[in-house]
């Protein structure tokens, strides 16, 4: 599996990450157990995952969960005997290999009996507890011999090691329904109540007040790209900062009802407020209370740009229930999180709107397999010209929806959308298709082809097939990746830097150029331009004003020396103007992408524009 190699604590932590959502999520320790190694043989791409703990003081093993790719579980509840002499030989093992043991079919040893199995390949993990081996995992491939790295082996070793320090201790007994009542009621790093306790606690205060001149304002927070503060500060950082934020809430918010933590790094609060304080007032104390705590945890994270988006919505207020007030106060949180980079404040009043927008937005989302069968998406290219002589030297792919009444929903309406549910992901492997089909056309007609670069969205950085689905396309098209450039905006390079400089490093090791998109669109990271292995850096279109003063030369000016000293090419997106084109000539900024040469336009209309220039 090379897209583990150097890359091993990025994936651990995401993987872990993902353990303790489930956690989380699910209220029942042992389903979200099974969840886990649905994720974890996915990741590591074996068929089966078996996990035997030592039972009747190790005199026997028994199968207490199992994960099958292609059936179900065929040993699970299963007990088998040990002997001692077998128990010693893979103890012996164990030892000499560091702490596995691996069986290929054919192989002599202490699980020979496997050569009769339909089993391939093998790898067995012990873990222990007080030095005593209670368990051993078993990650198994049915159709192949398996060369396991060192990097996935620790990788095994590690995540194994997570599940019995931090899952197996969360089981409790079946008749001890009392205790796991009572642990189900709490969040156990933060000891706030589960959301199923804040519903109750908060609609039973209802119940008994009425007080007519307050009302209930529910609040929903989350912090600003924590994933990346688990990654560079660890996750025991992590877990004391969702600890102080909890605290901060406690401490800072007036006549709190009750606060829980939904899942992960989200909030929610209910609060008694004045009806007087309005939207502007809930404001201030929400602002007040985030405030207060970024300011407790500058010296934990000074170097990193940490906020927190917050949306509010009353109970209430157009007939909301406390259920459908947090639905509200999270559309508001993410209607804040999106406009930060306008305002001041990342906090939001939910309005109507909202919950439309919303019902739009899963509209969308229901559409999208019917619109990529019905070829309703429409690749359009933008030509890159140099800025002296309009030669096209490039161009970038943009995806258009075109429905089959003939209206168009725009890219800012449905690229958000299936950002937040994934299906980003099928779009944008449609869009490579085209690109790459489009590529081998003409390179087998003869015809002259440009470097065309596709945008590169954020789950596909946090994702391990990324890298080899690019990989297939180049093989299956036969495509000279000098033709291929992906592009990257830099505010997705801020999120998870160690995960994202994994996936850009093996795009440059396969030579394939790598632009930053939208660079000074919002708060930029130098550290983006000395850590990822980028070639190309766009500027974005914010610089280019209808009419340029001294202090925006200067700025462009100076980005485009930097960018030229770090040996990078620069490109100005957004220009329309010829008085902005020939200020980038002065600044030495070579090729531009805009409005002045050509919107986006469908391939075949691309197509005859280059064909065109070359006749000239």
């Amino acid at each position: 599996m090379k897209q583990l190699e150097g890359r091993k604590k990025p994936v651990l932590q995401e993987l872990i990450n993902f353990g303790e959502e489930l956690v989380l999520r699910r209220k029942n320790i042992e389903e979200a157990i099974e969840e886990f190694l649905i994720k974890i043989g996915a990741f590591f791409d074996v068929d089966s995952i078996v996990v035997k703990e030592k039972v009747e003081n190790g005199a026997a093993v028994k199968c207490t969960y199992e994960w099958n790719r292609r059936s179900d579980p065929l040993t699970r509840g299963l007990e088998r005997r040990f002997l001692d002499k077998i128990w010693e030989e893979l103890d012996d093992i164990y030892f000499r290999n560091g702490g596995y043991y691996i069986y290929n079919r054919g192989d002599e040893g202490p699980l020979m009996m496997l050569n009769k199995a339909s089993v391939e390949s093998l790898i067995q993990i012990p873990v222990y507890k007080r030095s005593e081996k209670v368990a051993f995992f078993e990650f198994i491939d049915m159709t192949k011999k398996r060369d396991w790295t060192t990097d996935e082996i620790d990788a095994m070793k590690y995540i194994c090691g997570y599940i019995n320090e931090h899952m197996f201790p969360k089981r409790l007994p079946r008749t001890d329904t009392e205790v796991l009542r009572k642990r189900l009621d709490r969040d156990q790093l933060t000891k706030l109540p589960n959301i199923d306790r804040f519903l109750r606690h908060v609609n039973k205060y209802i119940a008994s007040e009425n007080d007519p001149d307050c009302c209930i304002c529910i609040i929903s927070s989350d912090v600003t790209n924590f994933k990346y503060i688990n990654e560079k500060y660890g996750y025991n950082t992590g877990d004391q900062i969702l600890k102080r934020l909890a605290s901060t809430i406690y401490l800072r918010m007036k006549d709190i009802i009750s606060c829980c933590r939904e899942y992960s790094d989200i909030f929610l609060i209910a609060v008694k407020v004045p009806k007087e304080l309005g939207n502007k007032g809930v404001k201030t104390l929400v602002d007040n209370c985030n405030n207060s705590f970024l300011d407790e945890i500058k010296s934990v994270t000074e170097d990193t740009n940490i906020a927190i988006n917050s949306g509010f919505a009353f109970v209430g207020d157009h007939d909301l229930t406390v259920e459908e007030a947090i639905t509200g106060a999270t559309a508001a949180r993410k209607a804040a999180k999106e406009m930060a980079l306008f305002n001041t404040s990342r906090c939001c009043p939910y309005d109507t709107g909202m919950i439309a927008n919303k019902a739009k937005t899963v509209e969308m989302i229901a559409s999208c397999d019917r619109a990529l069968v019905n070829n309703e998406f429409v690749v359009y290219l933008q030509p890159k010209v140099l800025c002296r002589t309009y030669e096209i030297v490039g161009a970038e792919a943009l995806i258009r929806w075109k429905k089959p009444d003939g209206t168009f929903v725009y890219p800012d309406e449905f690229i958000p959308a299936f950002e937040s549910n994934g299906c980003i992901r099928k779009t944008d492997y449609y869009v490579y298709d085209k690109v790459f089909a489009y590529l081998r056309d003409r390179l087998d007609k003869g015809l002259p082809c440009v470097p065309i670069s596709m945008n590169v969205s954020r789950i596909h950085l946090f994702n391990n097939g990324f890298v080899e689905y690019i990989d297939g396309l180049i093989k299956k098209y036969n495509i000279p990746v000098e033709l291929i450039e992906f592009e990257l905006t830099e505010s997705i390079c801020l999120e998870g830097l160690p995960s994202v400089t994994y996936t850009l490093q093996w795009l440059r090791q396969m030579n394939i150029r790598i632009s930053i998109d939208d660079f000074g669109s919002g708060y930029s990271s130098l550290e983006v331009l000395t850590r990822l292995p980028i070639s190309i850096l766009k500027l974005d279109k914010v610089f280019m004003k209808d009419e340029l003063n001294t202090n925006d030369k200067i700025i462009i000016s100076s980005i485009v020396e930097m960018a030229r000293l770090l040996g990078l090419d620069v490109i100005c997106e957004g220009v329309e103007e010829d008085a902005q084109r020939i200020f980038l000539i002065e600044a030495c900024c070579d090729k531009l992408q805009g409005y002045i040469y050509s919107k986006p336009i469908p391939m075949e209309d691309f197509s005859k524009k280059l064909e065109e220039e070359l006749r000239k």
